[in-house]
């Protein structure tokens, strides 16, 4: 077995089963392992009736911040509700910081004035200059004389966080 070093410790997106998001966090945190799971208002359905709540922003994913094939790795594999980690082939495909931060970064500011979007098209890559969200990074995928939609793209998870800001705050990378 290949083990590695806490210094090549990176984000990863974890999938779980259906409505184990929570869960998962909670007996991940226990075990003491750094998770990152966004959360946004919304809709939930209890038994017959819907409520207003906090919801997972990507559903069945969380992520955490762990170096392959460790200890810990095997750990959150061995959860109970974690169905996988997210690989492209054979091995765990990371999940860049800078979207990480921006995510947190979003969710923290944009008192949830943003929306989940789901097979975008790759556009410009800017970051954000101006306002709450300066440092962003992101794609840019629309654009009019009074608002960008700015997108924070998870392109593992194949989804997206899209925010609406004024034109004036964004530049190219």
């Amino acid at each position: 077995m290949n083990l590695t070093t806490s210094a090549e410790k990176k984000w990863y997106a974890v999938y779980t089963k259906s409505h184990f998001e929570r869960k998962v966090n909670t007996i991940l945190a226990k075990k003491e392992i750094t998770t990152f799971l966004p959360l946004r208002k919304g809709k939930a359905r209890i038994g017959t009736s819907f409520r207003f709540t906090e919801i997972p922003l990507f559903r069945s994913y969380l992520f955490t911040y762990i170096a392959p094939y460790t200890e810990e790795y095997f750990n959150v594999l061995g959860t109970t509700g974690v169905s996988t980690i997210v690989k492209r082939g054979k091995k765990p495909c990371p999940v860049p910081s800078f979207t990480i931060e921006s995510l947190k970064k979003l969710i923290k500011t944009m008192n949830d004035s943003y929306s989940v979007i789901t097979g975008i098209k790759r556009g410009e890559k800017v970051i954000i200059v101006k306002g709450a969200l300066n440092g962003c990074i992101g794609e840019m995928v629309k654009i009019d004389n009074k608002k960008c939609e700015f997108i924070v793209n998870v392109d593992i998870l194949g989804r997206a966080v899209k925010v609406l800001i004024p034109p004036g705050y964004v530049s190219k990378l």
